[in-house]
């Protein structure tokens, strides 16, 4: 009986240590990113206001919440909202939903009157060749909006051809962008 008993019991100790240096190490060399702007963001707000000459971003906090997180104003698209110094230029960081769940994560760049001024992926998971297409040639879509505000008509930009699931999400990421912003101007101009 020992010699059943003894091996699943020794390899349960095995685990139990294991798993304790796991979450020593673990939470020896943890360090919150929450707020950080990133290599990515950073490159993404350079590319959307490339007149910025190396100005410097920050991601606003929530400030209503004891633990650092993103302002988002409640919106579930919306990961983070990033102002510059001199507060003239707003992004609007939101991942929607494409051709794939979550493949539209882009940088939604507005200028103080509210006006669309550019956007840069993030990321796509989008279809390659297809879906991509939105990223690759901002031209025959999302440079359509610029000058775009929360009021304008967003079914006046014809879909991408073989992409409109691509084409209806990269539309409701921008109109959610531009809405957060018109709705919240004074708050996020005010951090």
């Amino acid at each position: 009986m020992k010699k059943y008993i003894l091996p699943p019991l020794a390899l349960m100790m095995i685990c139990v240590v294991v798993c304790g240096l796991l979450v020593g190490a673990y939470k020896l060399t943890y360090k919150d990113t929450t707020g950080v702007m990133t290599d990515d963001l950073k490159a993404g707000c350079e590319a959307v206001f490339s007149g910025s000459n190396g100005e410097d971003y920050k991601i606003l906090l929530d400030s209503s919440k004891t633990e650092k997180t993103p302002l988002t104003f409640g919106n579930e698209s919306v990961n983070s909202i990033i102002l510059s110094e001199n507060k003239e230029n707003c992004l609007i960081e939101v991942t929607t939903d494409g051709y794939s769940k979550g493949g539209i994560h882009i940088l939604v760049g507005i200028n103080q009157n509210g006006e669309l001024v550019g956007t840069e992926f993030v990321s796509c998971g989008e279809t390659p060749g297809l879906g991509t297409k939105l990223r690759d040639q901002k031209s025959i879509f999302s440079d359509k909006f610029i000058g775009f505000t929360s009021d304008d008509d967003f079914d006046s930009v014809d879909n991408v051809t073989g992409a409109t699931y691509s084409s209806n999400g990269m539309r409701e990421a921008i109109k959610t962008a531009l809405e957060v912003f018109s709705n919240n101007k004074e708050a996020i101009l005010s951090e």
